[in-house]
């Protein structure tokens, strides 16, 4: 084969020549070669991103070009896109991805039928949360009962929440919402969205909602900072903790109860010591048909000649920012003091294991997690109109405020302080948020006012010890707690160690190089680097040691009829998603497919994964705040077919989606 002859599509796209790489991608050999990496590692749609040749890019898309798998940078098709800003070519490549998801996993012998064999029917009942250290933090804590069902390549999920609403303090807002999937051959898996309250359901995939995918869209615009996650294992440790106390006493915390009273004894296990490295793309540009110009102070950003044992993973820009840094009567400098007292505690002593059974009910006895059900004229107006009333501004949620203001609904039934709480529990912050716009006369503000604060705000602070204590006092002003958690959560995503002058790299004032490269440069044999092309952007990492990784509850070996690896599909379709991963053959000489399948395998070798089954995992977000997820019941019985199906009396909204309300 000639020179000119290699890299066809490559070539076409170089040139911007869309007639010649359509005549080629007639030819089903040549098609084949599709998604073919290049001498640098950049697929034709990659490079056709890079370039912004748009028309070819359509042409790729159409053609079935592969818009998961990443290029020898770590950017995937879709980043590469985001960063071009054209929401259309977004949209098409995020429906893309989504059909990649669901037809690698769904195909015959694919993921989803090797889980079959193992185990083919499963409803698990769990609790999930976010528990905090510290008590603010502990006071906005989220936590929700789901329920998974699996029957062969049936799946549902099943939601105690709608969304979260940030206007004042974060909350979650509570419903009841279900997820189910349905795989099938030859484009047959379907996906939809129901809303049990209002009886409403919207379809998520393949034909979605133009509601949902213009929001989704809308997420990916403007974004001008992309993160990359890689975890160095090298110094990955697994330690099983000692069941018995420093006194010599079995330890009785780890029995954990499932199915009711059934009771199993577990052993904790840490994952220790791993490094976090975060690598941030931004300050960027197009040039045109030049080499990339990276201003960075990473050695080699090519990963597959680096010698450090990486695994990446990516993330969506974090939901908090703020500017403010000071907040009235608390400021950020006294919660990182907190943070990092609790963080420097020992975290292999007992007390900080976080693993003492909690009672299944505590759930239920919190007034901000019980679901009030709609048993009145009232509730079950305001679950038919719950799309209507997200927006203080409507005409329905003057309605609403008019029937409590008068004390009776429509048909003249008396509304209750329950009523009244059953709206704040399904769209929190809707009555201050209400208040703050001043559409009501001067006398009915007031008396909505009083309604709100000898209701509302009585029962969310009831609990609440208000001494002369000012950090508590300024809790309770929406406004402030608010501005305090997007705060301490903009410092721990977003902060920057300050460097001296001679670690850190200024890259203001530096100036644009533009390499031009000839069509014969780009794809001469001898020429094997990873190139980026298009762009001047700026690429920096940081890295962060972590103690303590993440916690699981395994049970005793032999204990429990269910071993890691019947679940371990649910980890393996995660990470395939995370890890950009699902088009990756296992045949391919893919560095991150390597890295997760020996990190995995370890992992499972060191806690004897065929004997034992995890009954509770906790992963630390902050060093004071985890995300904590635990096995309620079990079961392995086959579930009824309906469970899968769009109940007769449900209709069809596209409006029916999680709610993010700011």
């Amino acid at each position: 084969m000639t020179i000119e002859e290699t890299f066809p599509l490559h070539r076409c796209i170089f040139r911007n020549d869309l007639e010649a790489l359509n005549n080629i991608l007639k030819d089903e050999e040549s098609k084949k070669q599709i998604n073919k990496r290049d001498n640098h590692g950049n697929t034709p749609i990659h490079l056709a991103l890079m370039l912004d040749r748009r028309n070819c890019i359509l042409s790729l898309i159409k053609n079935g070009c592969d818009c998961v798998t990443r290029n020898n940078f770590g950017w995937n098709p879709l980043e590469e896109a985001i960063m071009l800003g054209d929401m259309d070519l977004v949209e098409k490549l995020s429906y893309m991805k989504f059909k990649s998801y669901f037809d690698g996993f769904g195909k015959e012998g694919g993921i989803i039928d090797q889980w079959n064999d193992k185990l083919p029917n499963c409803h698990m009942k769990l609790q999930m949360k976010f528990k905090s250290k510290i008590p603010l933090l502990e006071k906005l804590g989220i936590k929700d009962i789901e329920h998974f069902y699996k029957k062969g390549k049936n799946f549902r999920m099943d939601f105690g929440f709608s969304g979260f609403d940030f206007r004042g303090v974060p909350r979650m807002m509570k419903g009841s919402l279900s997820v189910i999937l349905t795989f099938g051959y030859n484009d047959t898996t379907r996906c939809y969205l129901l809303d049990h309250k209002a009886k409403r359901y919207t379809e998520l995939f393949p034909k979605t909602s133009p509601k949902i995918s213009d929001a989704y869209s809308q997420t990916k615009m403007d974004v001008k900072t992309m993160f990359k996650f890689y975890a160095d294992n090298s110094k990955l440790r697994v330690k099983k903790k000692s069941n018995t106390s420093n006194f010599g006493f079995k330890n009785k915390k780890r029995t954990i109860r499932i199915n009711g009273n059934q009771k199993y004894n577990t052993d904790l296990f840490k994952f220790k010591d791993a490094i976090l490295i975060i690598r941030k793309r931004d300050n960027e540009q197009i040039i045109g048909d030049y080499k990339s110009h990276i201003k960075t102070t990473v050695t080699d950003l090519d990963k597959f000649k680096n010698n450090t044992n990486t695994i990446s993973s990516e993330i969506n820009n974090t939901l908090f920012s703020v500017n403010d840094e000071k907040l009235k009567g608390f400021t950020m400098k006294d919660m990182v003091k907190l943070e990092k007292e609790i963080s420097n505690a020992d975290s292999d002593s007992d007390s900080n294991d976080s693993d003492i059974e909690n009672d299944i009910s505590e759930s239920s006895s919190d007034v901000n997690t019980k679901i009030i059900e709609a048993d009145t004229d009232f509730k079950k107006f305001i679950d038919e109109n719950i799309y209507n009333i997200s927006a203080v501004d409507s005409t329905v949620s003057d309605h609403v405020i008019q029937m409590v203001l008068k004390g009776s609904d429509d048909n003249g039934n008396k509304i209750t302080d329950e009523d009244i709480l059953y709206v704040d529990q399904i769209l929190p912050s809707f009555y201050s948020a209400y208040l703050k716009e001043k559409r009501l006369p001067e006398d009915q503000q007031k008396k909505l006012e009083n309604i709100y604060h000898t209701v509302v705000v009585k029962i969310e602070l009831g609990d609440m010890k208000i001494s002369n204590n000012e950090y508590i006092e300024n809790f309770k002003k929406s406004e402030n707690v608010s501005n305090m958690v997007h705060n301490l959560a903009e410092n721990y995503y977003n902060k920057t160690e300050k460097k001296s002058s001679s670690e850190h790299k200024s890259f203001k004032n530096v100036p644009i190089k533009r390499e031009p490269i000839t069509e014969e440069e780009y794809f001469n044999p001898a020429n094997t680097e990873s190139l980026h092309l298009g762009r001047v952007m700026e690429i920096s990492e940081e890295k962060k040691f972590i103690k303590t990784v993440i916690k699981f509850w395994l049970t005793k070996e032999n204990a429990f009829p269910l071993n890691c690896y019947h679940i371990k599909p649910i980890i393996d379709i995660i990470c395939l998603i995370i890890f950009d991963q699902v088009n990756v053959t296992p045949e391919e000489n893919n560095y991150d497919r390597h890295l997760y399948y020996n990190t995995c395998n370890f992992i499972l070798r060191e806690v004897n994964a065929t004997k034992r089954f995890p009954l509770k995992f906790e992963i630390p977000i902050m060093a004071s705040t985890a995300f904590q997820s635990k096995l309620l019941e079990l079961d392995t019985e086959p579930v009824s077919d309906d469970l899968f199906k769009i109940p007769e009396n449900y209709t069809y909204d596209d409006a029916v989606a999680f709610r993010f309300i700011k």
